[in-house]
């Protein structure tokens, strides 16, 4: 009887300890999945930078305004078409450190648009 209370108390204590480490969330396995996210916006551009546009956001409730939004490009940034001002984006993106960072961009030419207009920023 002894022996099985020897070899049973510190089993349980054991297996104690390992269900209260697996229970415990991975917490930073849920900031990551939540950063991961992407969101996305349309709108006409507003301006084009070097590594940066501007595109103006309708707002939901009143068509009439618009807000400026601001996202930047880089390496990893896919544009299906050519950043030009006036021209109507889809823009896919992630926020990192408070700035928007275009995922994917898709840009359609405004109505009435020349095809040969000058693109400030062409990213293949």
């Amino acid at each position: 009887m002894r022996i099985r209370a020897i070899l049973y108390v510190p089993a349980l204590v054991l297996l104690s300890l390992a269900l209260g480490v697996f229970a415990q969330p991975l917490r930073s396995l849920g900031a990551t999945k939540a950063s991961a996210e992407n969101q996305s916006v349309s709108g006409k551009i507003a301006s084009v930078g070097d590594a940066e546009f501007t595109v103006a956001v309708a707002n939901d409730k009143d068509k009439q305004h618009t807000q400026n939004v601001e996202f930047f490009v880089d390496d990893k940034t896919r544009v299906e078409g050519k950043l030009a001002v006036g021209a109507n984006a889809l823009v896919e993106y992630r926020s990192d450190s408070g700035r928007n960072i275009a995922v994917h961009i898709v840009v359609t030419p405004a109505a009435g648009a020349s095809f040969m207009s000058k693109p400030a920023i062409h990213v293949d």
